[in-house]
């Protein structure tokens, strides 16, 4: 079983600087049990006990791991295209399967962040005639700022970049932004390819509505506090609170929390929508001809745009679609981060959060829970992130909710001399934002300046 040594000799000749990484390779994030599966090949079990990424799973098949390795790269290997990159090395079976189905001509680049699971591949697995193989380039390091700059200059168009699954739960938990990073490109990249077709259909349709760009009413709101109503469980619990800043502050709600508010009786200033799907219209439906502005991006729903018939306005977040590059926003993927940053640009101060749970908050999904068809209680599946809420306790999220809740947080590092104050009271902790209240930011923020 033990084919260490002649492994590391191969690899001190091919990468000097990997073998003495892997030589002085002692950290264990997790525990591996190896175990030896029904085709007389090895696997790891991988035993996660973290408190937020709590798992256990194997790494390869505990039947016949080169079956499985077949069929991974029979779906992933694109020899069209000019270098194929595959996250996660494991202990080598696709690789060595990739390979075999490779042109002479091409390269395949092996990231891998996890010292530890190659070391294991190396005592193992004769790994001599992949190492061997010069088509096979190694970026293995435990150097995430290395690792990230490498990818980047990989993913660029032409190239094809996949991830062995496994691979990715054997990313330490101390890369907990690497490993989100990685699942997170994937995740956009499958969702872009998906709605190409819808995203350009709405953009042809919406190009008819005349209206004017948001970028007219930037820096128009400059030291006025704007408050972003999202459709977070917990707006339940403090909406009612909003009647109290009507006329004090501009109240900009995400498409889906609309109906909620307009339920109380209130009327948010704005409201916005950017997903391109018809289900949008389930947002409007029986409020087609309220007077309140809706924001909404070139490529939303073409279908709920032409229905509403109050005033609007667009929005656009791809330079090669736009005129005038100054009213180009930056719109992270989701209403309430599209929503921020037009408030930014608006010049509001403080930005104020509410119903911002990020999180299945008493694991429900949104305020109005019927709004997408849901059911009322959210299930817990294997596939669930966990995140830390404000008062401590751990709670259920989703890859694209976390994503959200990093491009905040990045987007409050990046922007200077405004004050951002999580007032959703419940969902996950929002670091850079001061987190109270939203009677207390009433009282602190709206009342007081106004004595």
């Amino acid at each position: 079983m033990n084919f260490y040594n002649n492994n590391i000799d191969i690899l001190k000749k091919i990468d000097f600087n990997l073998f003495n990484k892997i030589s002085k390779t002692n950290k264990s994030d997790y525990t591996y049990n190896i175990v030896k599966t029904k085709a007389n090949d090895y696997t790891l079990e991988i035993i996660n006990n973290d408190i937020l990424n709590n798992y256990k799973c194997f790494l390869h098949s505990k039947y016949n791991p080169q079956k499985e390795a077949t069929l991974f790269a029979n779906a992933q290997l694109d020899n069209k295209a000019c270098v194929n990159i595959v996250y996660g090395f494991g202990l080598g079976y696709h690789i060595e399967e990739i390979l075999k189905k490779l042109d002479k001509n091409k390269k395949l680049y092996v990231v891998d962040i996890n010292l530890e699971v190659f070391k294991l591949a190396l005592k193992l697995r004769n790994l001599s005639e992949i190492l061997l193989d010069n088509r096979l380039k190694l970026i293995i390091s435990d150097d995430e700022k290395y690792l990230s700059s490498k990818l980047k200059g990989l993913l660029i168009e032409g190239n094809k970049f996949f991830i062995h699954p496994a691979s990715i739960k054997t990313i330490p938990n101390r890369y907990d932004k690497f490993k989100f990073a990685i699942e997170n490109w994937n995740i956009k990249k499958s969702l872009t390819d998906k709605w190409v077709n819808l995203l350009s259909k709405n953009f042809e349709k919406n190009k008819s509505i005349k209206c004017e760009n948001i970028g007219v009413l930037f820096n128009k709101y400059k030291n006025i506090p704007i408050v972003i109503v999202s459709a977070g469980p917990s707006l339940n619990k403090n909406k009612q609170l909003l009647h109290n800043i009507k006329n004090k502050a501009f109240i900009f709600a995400v498409g889906s929390a609309l109906k909620p508010l307009l339920e109380i009786g209130f009327k948010p200033n704005m409201f916005c929508i950017i997903d391109p799907q018809e289900i949008t219209y389930n947002q409007i439906e029986g409020y087609e001809n309220l007077d309140i502005p809706l924001v909404f991006l070139d490529t939303a729903s073409s279908y709920t745009v032409s229905r509403y018939l109050g005033p609007k306005y667009v929005v656009c977040n791809d330079i090669n679609r736009i005129k005038n590059k100054d009213y180009l926003i930056d719109s992270g993927g989701s209403v309430a981060t599209a929503v921020m940053d037009i408030a930014i640009k608006f010049g509001g101060n403080p930005i104020v959060f509410i119903g911002q749970d990020l999180a299945y908050t008493n694991n429900q999904h949104h305020a109005k829970g019927d709004m997408y068809g849901e059911e009322e209680k959210v299930k817990s599946l294997p596939n669930m992130r966990k995140v830390k809420g404000q008062n401590g306790e751990i709670l259920n999220t989703t890859l694209g909710l976390l994503s959200f809740k990093y491009w905040i947080e990045n987007k409050i590092k990046d922007t200077l001399n405004v004050d951002f104050i999580n007032c959703t009271e419940e969902g996950a902790f929002i670091d850079g934002c001061k987190h109270i209240k939203l009677e207390d930011f009433i009282e602190e923020y709206i009342l007081k300046e106004r004595k």
